[in-house]
């Protein structure tokens, strides 16, 4: 008789358990219709049982809103170091669009259905997008340690590149081109970054 000598999977449990589940619930609200974000599809998925994941999450809005925050907080923005501003925005915005747009039209998706899942698509929205603003930031700090910039930046124009490219990812369901985030750098946020500055430096020479 043939003796059958595949090791077994190891049980998995806590952290290693929970973040296996997620990232199965994240590959099949990325390549499957929202019908089919079902707990009985992600746990075959993920090789467990429906009573494990209502064990932690009681229902898809909160496996949907915690998938999705895993799969974007594994997509670390490194930090640039062109040598300016402008350089060093248009990197964080290309990291952002190659390693988040996903999470954006998936997100799209799924708002249509914002109802079946129970919860409204601007809390939904709210919910699972999670802000550019530090990223975006990265590359401010480098342009104040070399001086080139010296005045307070409003938030809304911080969150400005970040939240004008998700829309255009959600109206046309597919990530930026290059030349979007070149032409959202050059032709809106460094013009306002001057902007503030110059008027910053006139207030301090009045």
């Amino acid at each position: 008789m043939e003796e059958h000598n595949a090791p077994k999977q190891a049980r998995r449990r806590g952290k290693a358990l929970e973040e296996a589940i997620l990232e199965a619930a994240w590959e099949q609200l990325s390549t499957c219709s929202a019908e089919e974000f079902t707990f009985d599809s992600v746990a075959a998925r993920a090789h467990t049982s429906k009573p494990v994941l209502y064990r932690r999450w009681p229902n898809r809005t909160e496996l949907f809103v915690a998938a999705m925050k895993q799969h974007r907080g594994h997509a670390v923005i490194e930090r640039p170091d062109t040598g300016t501003l402008r350089g060093d925005v248009i990197s964080i915005l290309l990291q952002l669009n190659r390693k988040q747009s996903d999470a954006v039209m998936a997100l799209a998706k799924f708002g249509v259905y914002a109802d079946w899942l129970g919860i409204s698509a601007h809390e939904l929205y709210e919910r699972t997008m999670i802000s550019d603003q530090p990223s975006i930031m990265l590359a401010i700090d480098n342009a104040r340690a070399r001086g080139d910039i010296t005045c307070d930046l409003p938030e809304s124009l911080l969150r400005m590149p970040g939240e004008l490219g998700r829309a255009i990812i959600l109206r046309d369901m597919h990530p930026l081109s290059e030349a979007d985030i070149i032409a959202t750098v050059d032709e809106l946020f460094l013009p306002l970054v001057d902007h503030y500055e110059r008027r910053a430096r006139a207030a301090a020479g009045a």
